[in-house]
């Protein structure tokens, strides 16, 4: 048995799944919640390393997004054997040294604005149509300022996160999605990214980093395609 694992950015919930979840039949699917973080180094390593545990039996196909993303790329790491396809969509292996200033003042209480954090993640079109994905942002982000713990140690992991070594040696099919206005997981970034993966394949939309949840039922073909590609470059599907 294969099953979807999905795993959020930061400072999101799985509910941010809920649209992709419920559309994905074809197979059981977890959207772990990873908001609640330890702190310290490898942050990132650490999440991965309790969760591997929880996960259902057999092999994976794993997707996460931003935070998320380097999240399954641990676990990849980890346990390549167990990986049938990993996407990645907005995220970096390399490190984001301007977010441990942003984690500070998260910290503080004096981070981003809810309506900057928005603009970062959506473009203007996206905004104006206030969907559900607009809607949901603008709430965990107002959530992650009342208790914003959390929200700080993510960035600051961040900020450090480097896999770019580890990522050569990563011998599972893998697909990158990037967002041509996305300013931190950049198209230069992740095709960067995709050169030190042995087996990957890079996408860019144009969109911004959350772009890609305004619409669940094209990113869920998105993510079944990626998928079947995936299956295809790795061996059959098993």
């Amino acid at each position: 048995m294969t099953t979807w694992v999905l795993v959020h950015g930061t400072p999101l919930s799985p509910a941010v799944w809920d649209g992709v979840s419920s559309r994905l039949t074809d197979q059981p699917v977890v959207c772990p919640d990873v908001s609640h973080l330890p702190d310290g180094v490898d942050v990132q390593a650490t999440v991965a390393g309790r969760l591997a545990p929880s996960l259902p039996p057999g092999r994976w196909d794993l997707v996460g997004h931003s935070f998320g993303g380097q999240i399954v790329l641990e676990l990849a790491l980890a346990q390549p054997e167990r990986v049938r396809s990993l996407t990645v969509l907005c995220s970096r292996d390399t490190p984001f040294p301007a977010f441990a200033a942003v984690a500070d003042a998260v910290a503080a209480g004096k981070g981003p604005t809810v309506e900057a954090g928005l603009a970062r993640w959506f473009v203007p079109a996206e905004l104006a149509a206030h969907g559900d994905a607009v809607a949901r942002a603008a709430a965990d982000l107002t959530v992650a300022h009342r208790a914003p713990r959390d929200w700080a140690r993510a960035l600051r992991a961040i900020s450090t996160f480097d896999r770019a070594a580890e990522a050569a040696t990563l011998d599972v099919p893998v697909t990158l999605l990037a967002q041509r206005h996305d300013g931190v997981s950049t198209p230069e970034v992740m095709a960067a990214f995709a050169g030190r993966l042995p087996r990957a394949v890079l996408h860019v939309g144009d969109g911004a980093h959350m772009s890609p949840f305004v619409d669940p039922a094209q990113l869920t073909r998105s993510l079944v395609s990626f998928r079947d590609d995936a299956c295809t470059r790795g061996g059959p599907r098993r």
